[in-house]
């Protein structure tokens, strides 16, 4: 299965897009943005190629796990 984001391009070419676009939805419904599970049944939803199980080496957002814990915290405060 592809390593990166960039490999699974070659069986979809609009991959970035779409998880451009599934990020901010997740962000602005306060939902972890770095849940591959999720972005792999959006894609599936929406009838793009499976892109495996497995999560890319370059799939996380950089901060938003730490991003994430804090709107948690902010929540329940």
């Amino acid at each position: 299965m592809a390593s990166t984001m960039a490999e699974l391009e070659a069986e979809n070419a609009n991959i970035t897009q779409q998880h451009r676009e599934w990020q901010e939805q997740r962000r602005t419904q306060g939902e972890d943005v770095n849940d591959w599970s999720s972005f792999r049944e959006h894609l599936m939803a929406i009838g793009a190629p499976d892109p495996g199980e497995s999560e890319t080496s370059d799939f996380r957002a950089e901060g938003q796990a730490e991003d994430m814990q804090t709107t948690r915290e902010t929540q329940t405060i």
